[in-house]
């Protein structure tokens, strides 16, 4: 006998929602009563026949030889679809009742990879990165980003890298926030940094940062203020690994102090804006590119 897929699920007892296996399982369980009946010969007609429908139902759903009995109707716009491209429009039906969270998932996954591809493929290159070390308050990027672009008309874009490094209180990412650290000043493309007190005391002795005098000269800033960062960087150290305050100084890189950072701390371009804690050092890297975009942010910054 030929049911429906409605009818064939009330047979077995099974939902819309059930899966493949479920009705496996289901159909297994009334196999298995059937056997037993018939073995101890207890098997009545009537078992029979509610196997024997059963069975016609499990193959309906399952999508095997047992086709539901066909009902006239008009063929509908999918239905001409269908035939036009040589699919059969039940089996179809059944491929999707049984398939259709895999088939959702896998469309989510294509959605979000191209979604992915779409954001590098459109990814719009910043015209110049600054970075941020001490306490990161990282709400006020926004802000400081269109702060910057309204008073630089040639930077479109601005990128923010980041990374926390204090001594005003017990932090359990301070290890990899120093490899970040690391990374930023060697192997970025960050070139100009906003620094707190203790991270420019860790770093200045380094190196790592341009001197500032003759810059500060050129664009008439006035650095008196800035004269207690002055530090002589190091060229070598007898053990660089050590910390900072344990190891020893083979040579100096420098003959007398230099000015590597100027404190911006009550600069009125970052009145009410709050990145990096209370103390603003301004800093750029030894090695720094687009001098002419960083030298437009260093005047910007020290009004």
């Amino acid at each position: 006998m030929k049911y429906t897929i409605k009818e064939s699920m009330e047979i077995l007892g099974v939902t819309e929602d059930s899966s493949r296996y479920d009705i496996e399982t289901k159909y297994d369980i009334i196999m298995k009563k059937y056997q037993q009946l018939k073995s101890e010969g207890k098997l009545e007609e009537t078992s029979e026949e509610n196997f024997q429908k059963s069975t016609d139902a499990f193959r309906i759903l399952m999508g095997y030889e047992i086709d539901e009995p066909e009902v006239e109707k008009k063929d509908t716009f999918m239905d001409k679809a269908y035939k036009k491209v040589g699919i059969d429009r039940k089996k179809a039906d059944n491929f999707f009742h049984y398939y259709k969270f895999h088939i959702l998932i896998s469309i989510i996954v294509l959605i979000i990879i191209g979604m992915s591809v779409k954001s590098f493929v459109y990814r719009v290159e910043p015209d110049i990165r600054l970075g941020m070390i001490g306490e990161i308050n990282s709400s006020g990027f926004d802000v400081l980003g269109e702060k910057i672009k309204e008073n630089v008309p040639e930077i479109k874009e601005i990128a923010f890298d980041s990374a926390t490094y204090t001594d005003s209180y017990a932090d359990p990412q301070e290890y990899a926030n120093v490899s970040k650290i690391m990374v930023l000043l060697s192997a970025s493309d960050t070139d100009l940094y906003i620094l707190n007190k203790f991270a420019y005391d860790n770093y200045a002795d380094d190196g790592v940062f341009m001197p500032l005098e003759d810059i500060a000269k050129d664009l008439g800033i006035d650095a008196s203020k800035s004269n207690y960062l002055k530090t002589r960087a190091v060229e070598e150290w007898e053990d660089p690994k050590l910390d900072q305050k344990e190891r020893k100084v083979i040579k100096y890189r420098d003959e007398e102090p230099k000015l590597y950072g100027i404190d911006i701390t009550d600069s009125d371009f970052f009145k009410d804006i709050d990145v990096v804690g209370p103390e603003k050092i301004l800093v750029i890297r030894s090695d720094a590119e687009k001098l002419d975009l960083i030298l437009k942010l260093v005047k910007l910054f020290t009004k």
